[in-house]
């Protein structure tokens, strides 16, 4: 591969560069964990920003011109992509964008696709990913938000839990059980639902982390026109989706940003009146950061030149990009706390808090391994997807778990 950007391809970085540089105040710094913030004025602000980068072109510039985007190659994307993650912007409506958007492209039908895509794209919308419920988190077939079947139209009752809110929602983009059948995940199908739709109510989750609703479904009324795809195969579309959820294209750039700032504040910040920089379990620290970026960044740019040579290599492997950064998280923060003492304990907002409290949110986040997957789930897809390796039977896994637990099946 040639790493180096082409000329074309570093005209566009120029252009995004400046985009950025020109629209976020000169003394910014991107948020990290936290993404969007917590006030109502900082929502306002990223919306604002959102919609401009959406006339631009920037949130979905793979997608063709007629559905918002710049109808760029898979290489300019991780163009776009990259110079996004530098500044760390978290768009409101990243779920749509990332998420929702994709799959209504493969899967969608003509009119859902102009009523949909064009919103998305100009970032005047944000949707809900509504996949979790109280008993089907991980195991997503065992989804129990029922939708029953009347004339022209579903209707919905049951609940969501821990959806992710990065403010009012607009859609949702919803897994329910049409049919009771064996295996579970036969009768699931996907529905893109109006938020302010009658009989569905929200109810704010207390967490430490980012803001998640519950959502309550009681006789809402969904039009047919409303399925995305075949009917109970929402499953497998949804599959398609955590592919998209889970890539990781330009997020070594963010890291980078991050592993620049950190130096910075080494080289400021002094213990028994050295610089941090001149501590040696600092510099290995750093070290290390440094090598897992490189890492992330050669993962990241493979994934998107395997794309953009599928017709000639087939569907790429699932990326091991994010079960890496996920693996390696909790190790790197925790080394992070160490190298700051005790103030690596103290949150934003606190008297005596430095660098802006990221050591305590990145240690606390590097617990949260269950977003697109837990680690285990993405050892799963990446092994049989990736590497070919075959499921182990249910039988097999009856007779094992009885191994292990020393009694008889």
């Amino acid at each position: 591969m040639d790493f180096n950007y082409t000329e074309e391809q570093e005209k566009l970085r120029q252009e995004v560069h400046e985009f950025f540089s020109s629209n976020l105040p000169s003394d910014y710094r991107p948020r990290g964990v936290g993404g969007t913030g917590t006030t109502m004025e900082q929502f306002k602000f990223w919306m604002d920003l959102q919609r401009k980068a959406g006339a631009k072109g920037y949130l979905t510039p793979g997608w063709s011109k007629a559905s918002g985007g710049l109808g760029l190659s898979d290489m300019e994307q991780g163009v776009v992509a990259e110079e996004t993650s530098y500044w760390g912007a978290t768009w409101p409506g990243s779920q749509g964008i990332r998420v929702c958007g994709p799959p209504l492209h493969v899967f969608g039908t003509e009119e859902q696709k102009s009523t949909f895509l064009p919103g998305i794209a100009k970032g005047e919308v944000i949707w809900y990913q509504a996949f979790t419920e109280p008993d089907a988190g991980s195991d997503e077939a065992n989804v129990s938000l029922r939708a029953t079947e009347e004339d022209d139209h579903y209707i919905l009752n049951g609940q969501k839990t821990f959806i992710t809110a990065p403010g009012p929602a607009d859609y949702l983009y919803t897994l329910a059980r049409t049919q009771d059948v064996i295996p579970k995940h036969r009768g699931i199908s996907l529905f893109l639902i109006d938020a302010h739709s009658p009989g569905i109510s929200y109810g704010a989750l207390a967490t430490m982390g980012i803001f998640t609703v519950d959502i309550f479904f009681d006789n809402v009324k969904v039009p047919k026109t409303r399925l995305l795809g075949e009917l109970n195969r929402g499953f497998y579309h949804a599959m398609v989706t955590f592919e998209f959820e889970r890539s990781t294209t330009g997020a070594a750039a963010g890291a980078r940003r991050g592993l620049e700032e950190l130096i910075e504040f080494c080289r400021e910040e002094k213990r028994n009146g050295q610089p941090l920089l001149k501590d040696p379990a600092v510099r290995d620290l750093l070290a290390d950061r440094a090598i897992e970026m490189e890492l992330s960044w050669l993962q990241g740019w493979f994934a998107a030149w395997h794309f953009s040579q599928r017709d000639k290599l087939g569907s790429p492997p699932p990326e091991a990009g994010g079960l890496h950064t996920k693996a390696v998280s909790a190790d790197r923060a925790k080394q992070l706390i160490n190298a700051m003492g005790l103030y690596g304990q103290l949150h934003r907002g606190s008297k005596y808090c430095k660098y802006e409290g990221r050591a305590a949110m990145g240690w606390m986040s590097s617990r949260s391994t269950h977003p697109a997957g837990t680690i285990e789930v993405n050892k799963i897809v990446l092994a049989g997807r990736g590497l070919g390796l075959p499921r182990i039977p249910a039988k097999f896994n009856k007779e094992i778990r009885a191994a292990v637990e020393g009694v008889e099946v």
